[in-house]
């Protein structure tokens, strides 16, 4: 994360996981074997058996609640196959909430300063941050971080998988300036959700009540929304049901994201670092002013939601709401739709659980105006930064330990557990065990230390749902089972006329006929790098004044009103200084573009990805 050396530290406040690796000594391992007497990670061998193995420090946010030499399944397996034994220096308490991560920073941006690292550090990711670009460049002028390009020669994956091979030499070409590299990009690849999240979810089984009107505009969804919050107007327990709510007392780009980020992308298009004043267009990869365009996509979701509450489909409590108020009412079967699927999948329990059996949320068709939606999401250049540090007495082994997290199979147990405990393989099938989903079913089991599962996740090259070489999902449970989906997912399927999720979307046409695009590109916004002070006070200024803005507009007393607010919020927006930002990101994503398509377009053959 932020590279600090003696003075100027600055402490980047959103940060993906974070590793890092000093070297000791050690001993042997003993195979780690399940209830049936199965090894697991059986596939290590005995390559290390007779060798004193090297301990390695790790600076992450982990997922265990214990820092130290670690004895999960995973780290046996690692300690067997590599000789590697892992010893964590930051527990929990410094995990993934935004108080942790601040501590958690403090805590990097000291060790920095100090030069007091461990052998590998993870800078974190470049999205949203660029701030990380230039310490690792300081870090590698100071000699803090040591160049990988002979490294990586010896290793088995990170010097001639493609997929690796590219994240390497975008690194030696766009990140720093002497003609080598110094980090390695984990978590990235071209990851691949089996229904798009950023779509209309609605109650499926009230829909199909309905008889599955086909829905082409915003009007007629929230007809059919209307509908719906007239057949199914109260719980079984008697609690109102609205067709939606939101968490609108929440701060700014938490309150205000249903209208800024979510509508937006349902339909193709994502604000650039949370701002209002400037949106990516997936479907064409171009940047788009869209706040000065009354007739604009982002305009056209502000005024969706001033009609919903019109219409009496928002809860009147969203003004006054927190999000944990607001899954609390979703999970009591409160709301019928939201733009933001991950939240409205797989509820068919909690429904079931409020006496509606056979219920659930699944996404219509997308509209008629949907640019693009979300399935793929490409992040083929990669996120966190791993660094060796100059610190790093074994730099052998520490490059082949990171070799293995991004290894295929080293991101499968890493996102999924240790073989033989978490998972299985048929040839080349993954596929979890029986234990392993009664445990995680149970939700009594320290998954992390029991299976390994997530305690090192951010080390791995893949992303739990990219597939593998052989068409699999890294992490074998996001491997569609449809003889166990409940009757809203069968109903879906059997709808949409395929034979998996997947394959409805991904060869999606419209009404007319067009192939819709559903690829959601990372790269060009984790490239965008720092912006000039005067850009970001002026966005700053304009992000303070939507805030506020949005809700006034959504609440306005009439359509009058409405648009008399909007014409008067794009006027002063302009004042505020929107043009200028504009230009700004426009001429930054015309030299992103020249020099980022080159290597993203050549890299998705490698994933599959025509």
């Amino acid at each position: 994360m932020n590279g600090v050396f003696k003075k100027g530290i600055s402490v980047v406040m959103a940060m993906s996981l974070i590793a890092s690796l000093a070297a000791c000594g050690g001993k042997t391992a003993t195979p780690v074997t399940d209830s049936a007497g199965s090894t697991a990670g059986s596939s290590a061998g005995s390559a290390t058996a007779g060798i004193e193995p090297v301990t390695l420090k790790m600076f992450i946010r982990n997922q265990s609640k214990y820092t130290g030499l670690q004895e999960d399944p995973v780290a046996k397996y690692v300690e067997q196959k590599l000789g590697v034994k892992i010893d964590l220096t930051v527990d929990i308490s410094l995990g993934n909430t935004s108080a942790q991560t601040s501590t958690f920073n403090e805590l990097l941006a000291t060790k920095l300063a100090s030069n007091d690292l461990d052998d590998i550090m993870d800078f974190g990711s470049t999205q949203g941050n660029p701030e990380i670009v230039n310490n690792l460049q300081k870090a590698a002028e100071a000699k803090m971080i040591i160049p990988l390009d002979d490294l990586v020669k010896t290793t088995e994956h990170l010097g001639s998988d493609p997929r690796l091979v590219l994240r390497n030499d975008y690194r030696r070409k766009s990140m720093y300036t002497d003609g080598k590299f110094y980090s390695l990009g984990g978590w990235g690849g071209m990851g691949l959700d089996q229904n798009p999240g950023a779509a209309p979810w609605i109650r499926w089984d009230l829909y199909k009540q309905l008889g599955y009107p086909d829905i082409k505009t915003d009007d007629e969804l929230l007809d059919l929304l209307k509908q719906m919050q007239d057949l199914a107007p109260e719980t079984p327990s008697g609690t109102k049901i609205y067709a939606m709510g939101g968490f609108w007392a929440d701060a700014q780009g938490m309150g205000d994201g249903f209208v800024n980020r979510t509508y937006g992308l349902s339909k193709g298009y994502e604000s650039i670092e949370g701002n209002y004043s400037i949106f990516f267009n997936h479907s064409t990869r171009e940047v788009e002013d869209l706040l000065s365009n009354p007739d604009s996509t982002f305009w056209k979701g502000v005024e969706f939601y001033h009609k919903a509450n019109a219409m009496g489909l928002i809860d009147p409590g969203a003004t006054m709401m927190s999000k944990a108020e607001y899954d609390e009412k979703i999970n009591n079967a409160g709301y019928l739709f939201s733009l933001n699927g991950w939240e409205m999948q797989r509820k068919e329990e909690l429904l079931a659980g409020q006496g509606i059996p056979d219920s659930g949320y699944m996404p219509l068709k997308p509209l008629e105006d949907v640019q693009s939606f979300p399935l793929y999401w490409e992040s083929v250049l990669g996120g966190n930064e791993f660094a060796i540090t100059s610190k790093c007495a074994n730099p052998d082994k520490a490059i082949q330990f990171l070799d293995w997290c991004m290894s295929e199979e080293g991101s499968r147990m890493i996102t999924q557990g240790a073989e033989g405990l978490a998972y299985t393989m048929n040839g080349d099938v993954p596929s979890v065990t029986e234990q392993y989903k009664k445990d995680n079913a149970a939700g009594n089991v320290d998954m992390p230390e029991v299976y390994g599962k997530w305690k090192y996740a951010g080390i791995n090259a893949f992303q739990h749902i990219d597939l593998d070489k052989n068409g699999y999902y890294i992490q074998p449970e996001q491997i569609p089972d449809v003889s166990s989906y409940s009757a809203v997912k069968k109903d879906a399927l059997a709808f949409y006329g395929k034979d998996s999720f997947t394959d409805f979307w991904k060869g999606y046409t419209n009404r007319s006929g067009k192939k819709v695009s559903n690829v959601l590109w990372g790269s060009y916004a984790a490239a965008i790098g720092t912006k000039p002070d005067d850009i970001k006070a002026k966005y700053g200024q304009i992000n303070n004044y939507m805030y506020k803005a949005v809700f006034s507009l959504i609440l306005a007393k009439d359509d009058a009103q409405f648009q008399s607010l909007k014409m008067a919020a794009i006027d002063d927006v302009k004042k505020l200084g929107q043009d200028e930002v504009v230009n700004w990101y426009k001429d930054r994503y015309k030299t992103l573009r020249s020099e980022l398509d080159p290597l993203i377009d050549g890299a998705l053959p490698a994933y599959g990805i025509k």
